[in-house]
């Protein structure tokens, strides 16, 4: 009797220790990953939210004072950064600028330029981020402004209609499915941008 007792004894404080050792290794296991995730979160973003083109995309916001966050977002929304990059409607470009409002902005700024210096990412972002913010100037908000860069000047259509706008400012639906998914998905980029790269750590 007395050896079966010390048996079992024996058996309850292997069973211990074995909980302690596990729970050792989970807390150090928490540990690592705890120090290491500043890395995970650099590779994450760096894979699924690039920072490329910085020097233009800098001198863009500058100068049509936007932010830096939603030009990322537009140029990753548009493009995912494919200087190359072409729609199925003819949009060309790192921010997929169509060819006749290429010229139209040309004409606003007086300038002539060839339609393949929209393959140029100076030329791209540049015109691309002026024509962002002559919508947002246009419209008076950031989102109409980005549903605008989608969709054109319909969009004045949508605010005078009390379905989509309650005030005629902003909308409050956007009757496109694919615009509606594309401000989305802008917003939604330039939100991770800003939590990445642009906030205060």
């Amino acid at each position: 009797m007395a050896r079966y007792g010390e048996k079992k004894k024996h058996g309850f404080l292997k069973n211990v220790m074995l909980i302690f050792s596990s729970l050792a290794i989970a807390v150090f296991a928490l540990y690592l990953i705890i120090q290491n995730l500043g890395c995970v979160q650099d590779m994450v973003g760096d894979t699924l939210y690039p920072m490329k083109y910085q020097q233009q995309v800098d001198r863009a916001a500058e100068t049509y004072n936007l932010e830096k966050p939603l030009i990322y977002a537009v140029i990753r929304t548009e493009s995912h950064f494919d200087p190359e990059a072409e729609s199925h409607v003819g949009a060309v470009g790192l921010m997929q600028l169509m060819p006749e409002s290429f010229e139209w902005l040309q004409g606003l700024r007086g300038q002539e330029l060839d339609i393949s210096e929209l393959n140029n990412p100076d030329v791209n972002i540049d015109y691309g981020c002026y024509l962002l913010r002559y919508f947002y100037d246009y419209y008076g908000s950031e989102e109409t402004a980005v549903a605008a860069y989608n969709a054109g000047f319909i969009v004045g259509d949508w605010l005078k209609d009390p379905n989509y706008s309650s005030d005629g400012k902003s909308l409050d639906a956007i009757p496109y499915g694919e615009t509606e998914r594309y401000v989305e998905k802008v917003m939604k980029a330039k939100k991770m941008y800003k939590k990445l790269y642009f906030s205060e750590k």
